[in-house]
């Protein structure tokens, strides 16, 4: 088969991948979109108030497991022997594979997260249960934002002081940019789990999450060593304790870093699906 894209085959080889697909990930992403309910019932049971924010940090999570699950859980088996020969005899070319397969997992996270999102706005709508407060927007600006107003209207007490005008300042710039971070490192994150999972043959969620524990780290140690010492702090004269917050280097700090990881990861993010086409075109059996 040669390397051309045709509509009606690509839509059979999505009607086949996608049965694939809810037969062996589709519980488990239910149960990932439904862990909101386990927060809920616990405020049900205790008679507890849960914030936004608790809510919004469980879906992050829910988002990052179907992330990370659903190469190795739903396409597992395109790289082994006995059912990757079947995959590779199916009548459709390798573009139309990769582009099924990169629709699949893709798609994943963010289908995952509007269930959670949906389920969670059903359960704040209720008269009952532990939900106050809906949660709007993704950015840490508007999390951050409603969870301080939740703990004033919890308090009755201005919980922003005198501070509000920086803290809102700081915000302002550090929230679109990670916003954008948040997105480039779902897209890369996704494509790295997508690789691991042609490249091994066993343990493939597991030996991927090592490489990108160890890569990260070493990441985060060069950022560290190069910018936050100078960055963010600032020395003192005198009888002081010799060093004190810089919040200026602190802005600076948070838009270079996020600046250089965003580039980097999307330099990664180009190379590892360019280099995840042409493993899945010249995948040995």
């Amino acid at each position: 088969m040669n390397n051309t894209f045709n509509i009606n085959r690509f839509g059979k080889l999505l009607a086949l991948d996608g049965r694939k697909y809810f037969r062996n990930f589709g519980i488990t992403l239910i149960i990932l979109s439904s862990l909101t309910v386990v927060l809920w019932l616990l405020t049900l049971v205790f008679g507890f108030t849960m914030p936004s924010i608790a809510r919004w940090a469980l879906g992050y999570v829910a988002v990052m497991l179907a992330l990370i699950l659903v190469p190795a859980k739903a396409f597992g088996d395109i790289n082994l022997s006995r059912e990757g020969v079947r995959f590779a005899m199916l009548p459709t070319s390798s573009q139309e594979k990769y582009l099924s397969y990169v629709l699949f997992c893709l798609l994943t996270p963010f289908v995952c997260l509007l269930l959670y999102w949906c389920i969670d706005t059903l359960l704040t709508l209720l008269p009952f249960g532990g939900y106050r407060h809906f949660v709007r927007g993704l950015g840490i600006k508007n999390v951050m934002g409603n969870f301080v107003t939740e703990i004033g209207e919890l308090t009755n007490e201005d919980v922003y002081g005198e501070n509000y005008e920086s803290l809102q300042e700081f915000m302002s710039i550090f929230n679109p940019r990670y916003n954008w971070s948040m997105i480039i490192g779902l897209i890369f994150n996704a494509g790295l789990f997508m690789f691991g999972n042609l490249l091994f043959k066993t343990h493939k969620t597991a030996k991927t999450l090592v490489i990108l524990i160890g890569v990260s780290y070493i990441l985060t140690m060069v950022m560290q060593m190069l910018l936050l010492p100078k960055a963010i702090y600032y020395w003192q004269e005198g009888n002081t304790a010799g060093m004190s917050l810089n919040p200026d280097g602190l802005k600076n700090f948070t838009t270079t870093s996020s600046t250089i990881g965003n580039i980097f990861h999307t330099i990664l993010a180009i190379g590892l699906y360019i280099g995840l086409f042409f493993k899945l075109k010249t995948q040995k059996y």
